[in-house]
């Protein structure tokens, strides 16, 4: 069995040999991310546990997981799906892959029930655009009783977000994302909702008292410059939060699930 640096650099050189700039880059930028992740589904679940990766966009954290010893399908849109380097890696690590293009409905998994030990859901928290009742009931429904779900998101309060706000409504240009990032990013790209931990706490107890919701804060990524001074503000803020726990830019959450417990919110009707 491989350890988590060895699983991490066969990872890494799968990317470096494909060459796809993309692919390299969000690898790249991400790395941390994969060890911290790896580091605690290590510490809590035992090898040989099956995990359905939602959004496993490049497969990087199915790959690790697989090599890691875990059981592993791996979900995403068809454009990601069909990938032809895709389709090579998902064959090369025995990862079943799994199209689905409406997490809200989840049809391509509408049968079956107690099938995951955990639900690996990594930087997609933020991009949900839907009404997600529907769907945590489906996810309620795959995952074993006391499974686990893991998060990745970003934490909206971070010294350089506050600040970024404030600036923003101070000037009168408006709330949340920027116009003009709207544009330039693919359809499942935009965060259009990122969360405080008070508010992931308060978000899984409206919906069942049966998620236990435990949150660390963390930081990963490496600095971004452009050797502007507004990148350097950026970076310096950064910094400064990251010193600071509370305001970390990144939320690790662990849900358990305790699946005798009901919803507590039925889905709302036009």
């Amino acid at each position: 069995m491989k350890t988590i640096e060895e699983a991490l650099k066969e990872v890494e050189r799968i990317v470096q040999e494909n060459k796809h700039s993309n692919d390299l880059v969000y690898f790249q930028y991400h790395r941390e991310r994969f060890r911290k992740m790896a580091e605690t589904v290590c510490s809590k679940l035992p090898k040989g546990s099956a995990v359905l990766d939602i959004g496993s966009h490049y497969l990087h954290s199915s790959i690790l997981l697989s090599l890691l010893g875990y059981r592993v399908d791996c979900m995403d849109v068809t454009e990601f799906c069909t990938l032809p380097f895709i389709q090579e890696r998902a064959a090369a690590y025995g990862l079943k892959q799994i199209e689905e293009n409406n997490l809200e409905k989840l049809t391509s998994l509408s049968e079956g029930e107690n099938k995951y030990d955990l639900i690996l859901f990594a930087e997609i928290f933020e991009h949900i655009t839907f009404n997600p009742i529907g769907f945590w009931q489906r996810i309620h429904s795959l995952i074993k009783q006391h499974g686990s779900i893991y998060i990745s998101t970003p934490n909206s309060l971070t010294i350089y977000a506050i600040i970024k706000t404030l600036y923003k409504v101070i000037t009168l240009k408006g709330i949340g994302l920027d116009v003009s990032a709207i544009f330039p990013t693919v359809t499942y790209g935009h965060h259009w909702k990122e969360y405080s931990a008070s508010e992931i706490k308060t978000y899984f107890n409206i919906l069942n008292n049966g998620f236990q919701v435990s949150i660390t804060k963390f930081n990963y990524k490496p600095k971004e410059s452009t050797g502007t001074l507004k990148s350097s503000i950026r970076n310096g803020l950064l910094q400064l939060g990251n010193s600071i726990p509370y305001f970390r830019e990144a939320l690790e959450v662990w849900v358990t699930v305790d699946k005798s417990q009901p919803f507590n919110v039925n889905i709302p009707q036009y």
